[in-house]
């Protein structure tokens, strides 16, 4: 049995097996073919498809977990329309003859690094909020569309997870999330807890661990590789005499 240990967002305790996901990378044209104008009212077509898909996402959330946690998508929205981030995209295209899709793709680079150099962890956390934004756009200039397909229970291992994407996880499926970056100051945290979905950040988990059984103890943020029955019992008889809320699903 491994242990690794991270920080935990729901005091929670499941058990699973491991799944990677992987976020397909966009496979962009740099230089355009035809005129730069073109390319850029391709951007702006896909900028408003983009505000209306978070409109809907804001309603939804609204509805289900209130307008506090709802915000966020208001808040990627005025990100789409803020100045500097649509001048720099204008800007490539105008500037450079390059495809709207590489100018997006340029521009949350730029922009997602700046964040990340920020003192203030709330503010480097909004670097994931300019990828999520742009990997959107991307998606309405491309065609795309990001589904978390899972055919089994499972606990969703990444990198990080886009705030959008908690929106799309198959809540009938997903038994938590591990993340090996992340924070716990993100938009992705807030709805996490929002919805209630067992999560530790910050775990050093190798992708040999692909379909291996773990357990994720959210009250210490450990998450035990390959664990052994008594281990999960020890936990469960641990958590239920000191009165903690617990929940146990998985391969026991």
């Amino acid at each position: 049995m491994q242990i690794l240990t991270g920080k935990a967002i729901m005091e929670q305790i499941v058990a699973g097996r491991l799944c990677f996901y992987r976020r397909p990378a966009a496979q962009v044209q740099m230089y355009t073919q035809g005129d730069w104008r073109q390319e850029l009212n391709r951007f702006h077509r896909a900028q408003q498809t983009a505000i209306q898909e978070l409109n809907t996402l804001y309603h939804r959330a609204l509805n289900q977990v209130g307008e506090g946690v709802a915000s966020i998508f208001l808040i990627h929205g005025m990100l789409l329309e803020d100045h500097d981030y649509v001048e720099t995209v204008r800007g490539l295209i105008n500037g450079q003859s390059v495809t709207a899709e590489y100018a997006v793709q340029m521009a949350e680079i730029s922009f997602a690094a700046a964040f990340t150099a920020m003192d203030n962890p709330y503010m480097r956390a909004r670097a994931v909020d300019i990828r999520d934004i742009s990997q959107r756009v991307l998606r309405a200039l491309m065609g795309g569309r990001q589904i978390l397909l899972m055919d089994e229970p499972a606990i969703l291992v990444a990198d990080e997870y886009l705030p959008s994407e908690v929106m799309d996880f198959d809540q009938r499926r997903l038994l938590g999330l591990i993340t090996r970056k992340g924070s716990l100051d993100s938009h992705t945290a807030m709805l996490v807890r929002a919805y209630h979905i067992p999560a530790i950040v910050e775990v050093p988990l190798s992708p040999r661990c692909e379909g291996r059984l773990a357990l994720m103890d959210g009250y210490t943020g450990n998450v035990y590789i390959d664990p052994e029955r008594e281990q999960l019992e020890l936990l469960r008889e641990l958590y239920q005499a000191n009165g903690r809320p617990k929940s146990l699903s998985g391969v026991y």
